[in-house]
């Protein structure tokens, strides 16, 4: 918000009811009950039915705001789960094909009061990201986190002058050179002017054109994430866009920033807590950021979809390196083959490719940015695999000169897509799900994977899964499993083994905090690999990684 911009907050209290399938919004709704936005209804109704409801939601709530002439207004809604129709006073005015990302529409014709509506389908099929299967009606899903339906994030309405400031790109280090900034700007204005400010608002740099120098710039890195203030202003405009000066590039078994090598150390987790199940929240993000950096971590990655804006813009701050993911997860563990006409299909890779490229545009401009990961755990040991992604990451390449990966977990002697990737991540449980219980099983088996995939590829390798389940207040001697002895000595096993190999380049511990699961006779209210639980309070390994990574450069 600034002098040619308004922002109205519709967060809070919304009239909330499932509707069937052919629910059109042109009527106001009747046998509506109150719930609260941004949050997943999952985490707050009383009623069993609801809470496993498998179809459309409905909310909606009347608004009034001041009307301007010469102004555009639009909606933007930070995400849903999953698709979702968006209705203004009883007509479509779009939607959106997938969760976990931000939709935003023009919002033509208001009125004095105005209704908005919106449909959310929580329903996942192969052609949906992601993937899931409905047999009968019954959702089946396999990724191993809860499908909360809810509007998740802020829904805002924000008003823009006739000729706006559109995009905004901010490319740094240009031709290897720190001090050179170049900024591509999207507007139907005539006139642009660009100035950059430091942390203590001076003036850096200025230009009409978009090619910036920066003299003796600061450079964001986790030791010190320095952020620039880009201000881009026009004859009716302006935006503000927060920067850093970073430069990311894999060499070898390397993966340097700003030209020092860096190991990354942290976790893959999830946007999940209690009552709030998905809902963004301030609270919990910034908790969540003080406990990363109590704990001494470097970085994390967004398994298994795109994070809030907040999140990213924490991440900026606080100085963590991102490994930023899209929703493609669960193609696996489904039988008789994953990729193929009647399943992951091409029309699936249409929309993985749409959100691939949304991803991007949402996250450019963040120095925390520093990977693209394509996919969670897809079943690349499948023929029909390597046609698909080849084309998926030929596509994101278009996109992005960062590092890109896909989290792997098909064995390497069968795995036929890591020839694409920059950096290798692998998912392993070695004592856990194979061979669970046997602490001795991890240096045998993981070592001859980790240097098998080495021998192979000759790319760095990050561990970017590894862990087991752990009650917290359950304690063995000697240590037994689901107690919190024993987590920590699996991970203990496991750091100690990476540490042999100069080609690994990270571990990231699943997981963060416990989190919300479907029911299952492995699950116990949940998934509980957390180091911490999901009300954020920490088990003994969160203690023991708190020493491994305080002296782990």
């Amino acid at each position: 918000m600034n002098k040619y911009r308004e922002v109205f907050s519709l967060n809070g209290m919304w009239d909330f009811r499932t509707v069937a399938d052919d629910y059109k919004a042109d009527e106001i709704a009747k046998g509506c009950q109150r719930m609260s936005v941004p949050a997943s209804m999952n985490e707050i109704v009383t009623d069993k039915e609801i809470k496993e409801y498998v179809g459309k939601f409905l909310y909606e709530r009347n608004f009034s705001i001041p009307i301007y002439e010469k102004k555009h207004y639009r909606l933007r809604i930070g995400a849903t789960s999953h698709k979702c129709e968006v209705y203004l006073n009883g007509t479509k005015i779009g939607g959106s094909p997938s969760g976990f990302y931000p939709i935003d529409l023009p919002l033509d014709n208001l009125k004095e009061t105005n209704r908005l509506s919106i449909i959310i389908d929580n329903r996942l099929d192969f052609q949906c990201l992601p993937v899931g299967n409905l047999v009968d009606g019954k959702q089946i899903i396999n990724h191993d986190f809860y499908n909360f339906t809810g509007i998740h994030r802020d829904v805002l309405i924000y008003t823009l002058p006739e000729k706006y400031i559109e995009d905004i790109s901010i490319k740094t280090v240009v031709n290897g050179d720190y001090k050179k900034v170049f900024v591509e700007t999207k507007t139907n204005c005539e006139t642009v002017s660009y100035t950059v400010l430091d942390r203590d608002n001076h003036i850096v740099a200025e230009s009409k054109t978009g090619d910036l120098i920066i003299e003796s710039p600061n450079k964001w890195s986790g030791e010190d994430p320095y952020l620039y203030t880009l201000v881009v202003e026009t004859e009716s405009d302006k935006y503000e866009e927060r920067f850093g000066i970073r430069k990311v590039e894999v060499k070898g078994t390397e993966f340097l920033l700003n030209d020092k090598p860096v190991y990354f150390k942290g976790f893959g987790l999830h946007e999940d807590f209690t009552i709030l199940g998905k809902g963004n929240n301030s609270a919990v993000n910034i908790r969540n950021f003080e406990l990363l950096k109590w704990i001494n971590a470097n970085s994390f990655r967004t398994s298994h979809y795109p994070y809030s804006e907040e999140i990213m813009d924490l991440a900026d701050e606080y100085g963590f390196m991102v490994i930023d993911e899209v929703p493609a997860v669960c193609m696996k563990w489904w039988d008789g083959g994953n990729f193929g006409k009647e399943r992951v299909n091409d029309e699936t890779k249409i929309l993985h490719k749409e959100l691939i490229k949304r991803l991007i545009d949402r996250d450019k401009n963040h120095p925390s940015v520093v990977m693209y990961s394509l996919a969670n755990e897809p079943e690349t040991a499948e023929d029909n695999a390597v046609p698909y992604f080849e084309d998926v990451f030929s596509y994101a390449r278009t996109l992005t000169d960062l590092p890109l990966t896909y989290v792997n977990c098909a064995v390497v002697w069968k795995c036929q897509c890591t020839h694409l990737v920059d950096v290798i991540c692998i998912n392993r449980y070695h004592g856990w799900y194979e061979q669970h219980g046997v602490l001795s099983s991890v240096e045998p088996c993981l070592g001859k994977e980790i240097e098998t995939f080495y021998e192979r590829y000759k790319k760095p390798i990050v561990l970017s899964e590894f862990g087991a389940d752990t009650i917290e207040g359950l304690h063995s001697l000697p240590s037994e499993s689901f107690s919190e002895e024993f987590q920590m000595e699996i991970l203990d096993e496991t750091c100690r083994l990476l540490d042999k190999y100069d080609y690994c380049i990270g571990e990231h511990v699943w997981a963060f905090a416990d989190f919300k699961t479907k029911q299952g006779l492995t699950r116990v209210r949940g998934n509980r690999k957390g180091v911490f639980t999901r009300d954020r309070q920490p088990k003994l390994s969160a203690h023991f990684l708190r020493g491994r990574w305080e002296n782990k450069q």
